[in-house]
């Protein structure tokens, strides 16, 4: 029982905790056309992400295309907020604004 009550909030507090900002070291090697997995893989996880789908059709023939941004927020260290915003996985602009 004790050990079922230690994994419980071990969890909690997991899923309660905020993702680091990203420091400039790690800002500059981030690109247009890295992969969504290199991404998270290269800053950690964002603190906020939002999706949104487009569709459209060309030529008689239906797309659908994914727009995700993701957000690492700034903090007491790190005054950076960056936004990174992905087309159907593929990062296409990287954002960076002080936060004062």
């Amino acid at each position: 029982m004790t050990t079922r009550f230690v994994v419980l909030i071990l969890l909690l507090v997991a899923g309660v905790a905020h993702a680091e900002p990203i420091p400039f070291e790690t800002f500059i090697k981030l690109h247009n056309g890295m992969l969504e997995a290199e991404l998270v893989s290269t800053a950690g996880r964002p603190d906020y992400g939002s999706d949104s789908n487009q569709g459209g059709v060309a030529s008689g023939i239906a797309t659908v295309s994914t727009t995700r941004q993701l957000s690492w927020l700034a903090n007491g260290n790190i005054p950076y907020t960056t936004i990174v915003t992905l087309r159907d996985g593929v990062v296409v602009n990287i954002k960076r604004s002080k936060k004062l």
